[in-house]
């Protein structure tokens, strides 16, 4: 069950094992229940997508700067050090580099100018960043249910919704 299945009222129905007059502790509980096994890690799931995605949108910014620094260099060939996994370098030369193989997803890589590999960086960082907004607003949707949820079992007990800490007050 996802947090966008869930109807609090559902809770609350009567059914076979569940009765009306079923104590208000066995409901708090089954709330408390659905917040942390169901929508938390639903926002879990959500914001590591959301920081894949991150990850992926720096990958393509940091390509667009070492093209747009490849397009300065006049002198050809060109001597660079080469990070060939776990910041393990070595250096490569570069003969012909009026073009660039782009990983462009699925695992197809294309040949590109380096004006062409911009304008596709450009688009793809700007599809990533739209994804990344619409995770953040899941985000944010699943953590405004769980206060809800919260507030709503302080209410059912009586407590405050507010945290039973004491506050420091200066002037008092």
């Amino acid at each position: 069950m996802s947090c966008y299945d869930f109807n609090p009222e559902s809770l609350l129905m009567e059914d076979d094992d569940v009765n009306v007059t079923q104590p208000i502790s066995d409901k708090v509980l089954k709330y408390e229940e659905f917040v942390n096994e169901v929508l938390k890690n639903d926002l879990n799931h959500v914001l590591e997508e959301r920081d894949k995605i991150y990850d992926e949108v720096a990958e393509y910014m940091k390509l667009q700067t070492s093209i747009e620094r490849l397009k300065t260099i006049d002198s050809r060939p060109i001597k660079e050090m080469i990070d060939v996994g776990c910041n393990f370098y070595m250096q490569a030369e570069v003969k012909n580099t009026d073009y660039i193989y782009v990983d462009v997803g699925m695992g197809l890589h294309v040949q590109l100018t380096f004006d062409e590999a911009l304008r596709f960086l450009k688009k793809k960082i700007d599809q990533l960043t739209v994804k990344s907004e619409h995770l953040t607003d899941k985000s944010v949707d699943i953590k405004a249910r769980i206060k809800l949820i919260i507030g709503a079992l302080a209410e059912l007990q009586g407590v405050s919704a507010q945290s039973s800490k004491p506050r420091y007050d200066p002037f008092s």
